[in-house]
Parts: structure tokens; C-alpha cells; sequence
């Protein structure tokens, strides 16, 4: 840390995943309560196609609501982290202009939800910047993202899960009705979801054998 002064705490959120909107939703209400008094905040959006940017730190534009999807600004000031680890800075990387340096930063606070958020690839980044942050490590974000792999590695610990079946896409496409009757062995209602989404989008809980084929098509 930097000192005497307020550790600073950079938040990042928005991400090129389709859970975009929900992220910017999430950093909104953490903007909205963390303490300024004990940290210096600064607000850390990343586009939908992967930009980086020094974001505002107006809570409304961010909210998500029946009227408004958030959305990182693109067209904001480019930045990125350093990943020299001898100097945790975010640097200000405009065209045509050199790198300048925004100073230090003590911790990062991901809000990023989906993949390339959630999956450990964003987590790998920070080891290797040797930033600090919060939230698991590279390993366990990467399986805990993957509904498959999270429920192979939670029963071989010996823990209970419950019955699944995991529809890859070449079997949904090559023999659907084999998938179909793979699925009604487990019997309806059942939820099917995206294996390596967040639990924002792609969700539907299914009641029948005419509601599978749309459900599955919206979580591929």
C-alpha cells in the first residue's frame, strides 16, 4: 500500500460476455455503499469488445432497470493494468499519445460475471500482474465455472450432487431424440442451463418434453 494514504481499490465490471448489463448492474450497487472514506475508488469498465476504460462512477447510468441496460462506455478514456509486477498501475493508453502512468493500485475488485470474468482467465491476469483481488484463484474460478467438471470434482470429494446430464453439441445436433430421452430419465421439471455461463442468462426450467428443444437451443 501506498504510504499513509487510502488503499486504492479498482473496480472492474461490464466484460465482453453476454451477462454484460449485469455486471454493470452489480458494480452500481458496490459504487453505491463502499466506504470513500476508507478507499479510493476507481471505477474500471471493460466494453463489450474488450476495451478497457476509466468509467464513471454515476450509479444511475449503471443500474439496470425495466427502462435501461447499462453499458460500458467505450469511447471513455483507454486504460490498462500493468503486468510488471514490480508496478501495480493502471496506465492510461490512449492513440497516439504515451503511456501515462495513473498510479498504484493496491487491490482489484472483479465484478465481472460469465466467462472471461468468472472462468479464472481475468484471475490468471492478476497473478501474473501480482495484483491483489478478491474472490477465488485461477483454478477454482476455472472449475467452478464449469457446471460439468464443478459436479465430477464435488463427488469425488464425496459430496452429494444431484442427477444430470450433460448435452454436448454435437450430440444435441447429431441424435436430439437419444439427448431427449437421456434428459426424461430424469424425469420433469428439470432446469436446463449453459455448463460454462454464469446463473444470469440461458436458464429455463422445463415441464415437458415440448419445452426441451427451446430450452436447450437458448442455453447453447
Amino acid at each position: 500500500m501506498r504510504g499513509s494514504a487510502k488503499p486504492r481499490v479498482a473496480v472492474v465490471f461490464g466484460g465482453r460476455s453476454s451477462e454484460h448489463a449485469v455486471s454493470c448492474s452489480t458494480a452500481a450497487s458496490v459504487l453505491a455503499v463502499i466506504d470513500r472514506d476508507k478507499y479510493d475508488v476507481v471505477p474500471v469498465g471493460i466494453s463489450v469488445d474488450g476495451k478497457w476504460v476509466l468509467e464513471s462512477a454515476d450509479t444511475r447510468s449503471l443500474a439496470l432497470t425495466a427502462g435501461h441496460t447499462p453499458q460500458v462506455d467505450a469511447a471513455a478514456t483507454a486504460v490498462a493494468l500493468s503486468n510488471d509486477p514490480a508496478h501495480h498501475q493502471l496506465v492510461v493508453v490512449e492513440p497516439g499519445q504515451g503511456p501515462r502512468a495513473l498510479g498504484d493500485v493496491d487491490v482489484v475488485f472483479p465484478l465481472l460475471h460469465g466467462p472471461w470474468g468468472e472462468d479464472g482467465t481475468i484471475q490468471g491476469l492478476f497473478e501474473i500482474a501480482d495484483v491483489r483481488y478478491v474472490g477465488s484463484g485461477v483454478l477454482a474460478s476455472a472449475v467452478g465455472m464449469d457446471k460439468h467438471y464443478m459436479k465430477l470434482v464435488l463427488a469425488a470429494a464425496g459430496l452429494a450432487v444431484t442427477p444430470y446430464v450433460v448435452v454436448k453439441p454435437r450430440e444435441w445436433e447429431n441424435d436430439p431424440a437419444a439427448v431427449r430421452e437421456s434428459v426424461e430419465a430424469l424425469r420433469y421439471p428439470v432446469f436446463v442451463k449453459p455448463a460454462r455461463g454464469g446463473s444470469s442468462l440461458g436458464i429455463t426450467k422445463v415441464h415437458g418434453r415440448n419445452e426441451l428443444d427451446a430450452a436447450v437451443e437458448q442455453a447453447r
